[in-house]
This record gives C-alpha cells, structure tokens and sequence, in this order.
C-alpha cells in the first residue's frame, strides 16, 4: 500500500442555483479516519458524490495519491483504489449475497474475455479465489449462513454489511462511508465500528460520514463540520466539539445542552 493521500481542495458545487458545497477543503490521510458531519442538506453526502466520480461538473480540485481525479469516472475512481457505500444499501437484484460481494471483486478481475468465454484454467483459478476471498469476508462480517440467499431478501442490518463487504472487498486505499450505521441496532453499530478500525488498523484512510456524532466523534483521528455547504470547523475531534460555532449549527448550543 503506497502513502496515498486523498485531498480535496476548494471544492464548489452548485445544482442550479443552489450551491451544495462552497470552496470546501479536506485531507483524508492513510491509516487515519476523517470523520465528515453536518446537519441535512449541508453537502456531505454531495462530497463524497464528487470525490468518488458520480457528480461532476464542480470547480476545485481533487487528488489523490499526487494524481487529478476531476475527469475519472467512478470505475476507473475505484480501480485506482477508492471505494464507497450509499446511503441507500443496493444489493445487484437477482443475485445472492456471495455473488454481491464478488461483483465487486471486478476492479481485480484479470481473466480477459477470452478465458472467461472458453473457461480457461487461468479463469477457473481466478473464479475459485474469488469465491473463496467472498466467502471469507461474508463470514467476517457475520453473513456466510446468508451466502447463497437472494440479497434482495436480507433484512436491513444485513443489507447494511453487505453494501460495507461489496466496497471493502475492492480493496481499496481509501475508503468512503455515507450513513453506514444509519438505522442499526446497538450491537450492529458496534461491529461496525470494529470493522472500521481495522481498516484504519491496517493502513486504509477512511472518510466517514455518519448522523451519530458519537459514533464518528468515536472513531475519528480528525473532524470536519459543515453546514449550508461550507466547512465551519476542522480538526482534533475534542477540539471541534468545543467550537461554539459547531455547537451552535448542529450538536446544539451550550445553554441547550444544559437544559
């Protein structure tokens, strides 16, 4: 793993005459996980859309690992080794949940269409590593007795790691997190944040955005705040949970708290 650094420097984007994110700026660090918070509508989700290629047409500059990603498209985004999840968890309908995780082994896949349509021993190797690297993870994450079930089917919590699997297995550098503990129960979300460190742990820098402060505030080695699409604060998380300005915006005013 290279000391790849993801930066994103004065970054606006505007959807008609609305502008989601204003000349934000932010450094995700290899081995480090930034956490990225905000009330709604204050451009997180929009930032990760961008940095990961899905929108387009904004003004500013992303890097990553010294290259300029503002013309990659989200493929080539992933295959350079930045992967992400989605607020909403989509499951590939009409595959199962092994075959979720594979699909997104793609970035990874070498067997060119040739072996792959005359079964070569090179495909058939690749196929059975894959397959033995997805259901390792499935087990990890605590979905190998849903291995062969419509992934369609899985409840929520197991959705929600399965969409987390889908971008891990990519094995990416960095690592984009919207809403992952959106809607799970106290012992899913502490999974989850085992799962998270040990990406951290073992050198993946993490953006992570999350509406449970102290879930991110938890977890986080930095914290940006936004709010209306600027960042009002960044730094150490003890540090900018005292700003009165985050407070006021967002964890509520100190004479709130007190009541």
């Amino acid at each position: 793993m290279t000391d790849a650094r993801l930066e994103v420097q004065e970054v606006t984007k505007r959807f008609g005459g609305i502008t989601a994110i204003s000349s934000a700026s932010l450094t995700v660090s290899p081995g480090r996980l930034h956490g990225l918070i905000g009330p709604n509508g204050a451009g997180k989700s929009t930032m990760i859309g961008v940095i990961s290629g899905f929108i387009k047409d904004f003004s500013g500059r992303i890097r990553f690992d010294g290259r300029d990603l503002r013309m990659w498209d989200p493929a080539t985004i992933a295959r350079a080794g930045i992967s992400r999840t989605f607020q909403q968890a989509t499951p590939i309908a009409g595959l199962t949940s092994l075959e979720n995780v594979m699909a997104g082994m793609h970035v990874h896949h070498r067997a060119h269409l040739g072996s792959v349509l005359f079964r070569t021993p090179f495909m058939r190797r690749e196929a059975r590593a894959m397959r033995a690297s997805a259901e390792r993870m499935l087990a990890e994450f605590g979905l190998a007795e849903d291995a062969e079930a419509d992934a369609i089917d899985l409840p929520f919590g197991k959705l929600r790691f399965l969409e987390l699997a889908r971008a891990i297995v990519m094995r990416p550098r960095v690592l984009l997190l919207d809403e992952p503990a959106a809607g799970l129960n106290p012992h899913e979300t502490e999974r989850l944040a085992a799962i998270i460190r040990a990406q951290v742990q073992a050198g993946v820098g993490v953006l992570l955005v999350d509406h449970d402060v102290p879930f991110v505030f938890g977890l986080s080695d930095q914290v940006t705040v936004m709010n209306f699409g600027s960042v009002i604060a960044s730094g150490p998380p003890d540090r900018v949970y005292r700003d009165p300005a985050v407070r006021e915006a967002y964890l509520g005013a100190p004479e709130q708290e007190a009541a």
